[in-house]
């Protein structure tokens, strides 16, 4: 009941990060949210901060109509004169994958800042290459952050798909050594490797994630290259040798 719910106010990165607040801290399954619920807290948060005159995005207003939205597709009676056997799609599947993807990254970059704070200071020198040499564009078939970031997007999906029963989300730790370790254990028996092939059997949302960290870890050591074909397709893995071939 929104009677009982106790209104703190810590920053919040956006909507997605007061949301994901909201679901954690009440312990709710983020792939059955009650709608109804979380939109009035939702409410009441931007009105609490109104009343404080705080500073308020419109990104957060936003997420209120959104939700607005959802609530009253929820509250609408089912069409019962189709004869459509399909079942009706969900209002809320949009919002969840949004949530999932903003709580999967949200994740990656706390992790990204331990790191960051772990590594020791380091020295920078001047470039190597001088500033009247222009920059080539990279080869034909490597690809982007962003494009790395939504095939990482399709596995995850492919993951899902795998364990259409399960309703929850259990994220354990996996250390990125041993994944590192496997990549390089396959890698030593082939040249080449699909990243597709190497998730198919994973069970665990975070040996998925520890498996995507440790392909940049050793993208970063240049002991692997990463290519790939078309747009959310497969990534291929090569391994670099000694020689640099």
């Amino acid at each position: 009941m929104t009677s009982n719910l106790t209104l703190e106010l810590p920053n919040f990165e956006g909507p997605l990060d007061l949301l994901l607040h909201l679901i954690k801290s009440q312990k709710i399954d983020i792939y059955d949210i009650p709608i109804a619920q979380i939109t009035s807290q939702y409410l009441s948060y931007l009105h609490e901060m109104q009343k404080l005159n705080l500073q308020i995005a419109g990104e957060y207003f936003v997420m209120s109509s959104m939700l607005l939205r959802i609530k009253s597709q929820s509250l609408l009676p089912q069409n019962d004169f189709t004869e459509n056997d399909e079942p009706e799609e969900d209002p809320r599947d949009e919002l969840v994958q949004q949530l999932v993807q903003y709580s999967v990254f949200k994740k990656v970059s706390a992790y990204f800042k331990q790191r960051n704070n772990e590594v020791p200071i380091t020295a920078a020198k001047e470039e190597s290459v001088p500033a009247t040499k222009k920059v080539q564009p990279l080869p034909l078939g490597q690809i982007t952050s962003s494009e790395l970031a939504n095939t990482f997007i399709v596995v995850l999906q492919r993951l899902k798909l795998r364990q259409p029963d399960i309703v929850s989300v259990n994220v354990k730790e996996t250390p990125i050594n041993d994944m590192i370790d496997f990549l390089r254990t396959k890698m030593a028996k082939q040249k080449k490797i699909s990243f597709f092939s190497c998730s198919d059997k994973m069970t665990s949302l975070s040996d998925v994630i520890g498996l995507f960290l440790a392909l940049l870890e050793l993208c970063k050591k240049q002991e692997i290259k990463v290519k790939q074909s078309r747009i959310f397709g497969d990534l291929e893995l090569e391994r670099i040798d000694k020689d640099g071939k």
